[in-house]
């Protein structure tokens, strides 16, 4: 179970960080590709869950056991719902197929850089049961939310100075977002396993 679990947190993981890729650079290739794979992903889901519910009705667990395998269950949902967000991310690249960047997508590219370390701080922190790292992953939620509201406001600004960027700066918003979501996401994980070890129901995002 663990490793289908990290299986799928690495599908995610490579999902939201090829979108990202193809976003920023206009790869459609890379943006299709992403898309594809998103039924293989929501198959590991499904086939995880189903493991999950078998435990519950052929053995019987209680205790630790039975708290581990709820939060398994909430935590690949969140792993699939974060490849949901790459997949978002890449159909917006497909959209904005042949539009011009802004000369600078410095903030978005941080922002998908930030998302992608949480995600790979929650994964650990499943794998090893490490509370620490599991605290360490709200740490960069507040520059991620700041990231996505100071990339909201320029946005706005251009698209206000320059009606002929509404296009694109409002799928750029819509990416914005999904990445923003992809560390919320990473952070409900972080919550699971502090849940998992202690048994406390924890609120990181606040």
């Amino acid at each position: 179970m663990a490793e289908a679990v990290q299986k799928l947190g690495r599908a995610a993981q490579s999902a939201v960080e090829q979108a990202h890729t193809a976003l920023v650079h206009d790869d459609r290739e890379l943006a299709r590709s992403v898309i594809a794979e998103d039924v293989a992903i929501n198959q590991m889901r499904f086939d995880i869950e189903r493991a999950c519910y078998d435990l519950i009705a052929t053995e019987g667990p209680i205790a630790s056991d039975l708290r581990a395998i709820v939060a398994t269950l909430s935590i690949t949902a969140d792993l699939e719902r974060i490849a949901d967000h790459g997949k978002k991310v890449a159909n917006i690249a497909l959209r904005m197929a042949g539009v011009p960047r802004p000369a600078s997508m410095n903030d978005i590219q941080r922002m998908g850089q930030l998302s992608l370390v949480m995600l790979e701080r929650a994964l650990h922190s499943i794998a090893a049961r490490d509370l620490a790292e599991a605290h360490l992953v709200c740490q960069a939620d507040d520059e991620v939310d700041g990231l996505y509201k100071q990339t909201f406001n320029v946005l706005l600004s251009n698209m206000l100075e320059n009606p002929r960027t509404v296009g694109a700066g409002t799928y750029l918003i819509q990416a914005a977002q999904e990445l923003e979501r992809v560390g919320d996401r990473a952070t409900n994980i972080a919550e699971r396993v502090i849940y998992t070890v202690t048994g406390d129901l924890v609120e990181l995002n606040l």
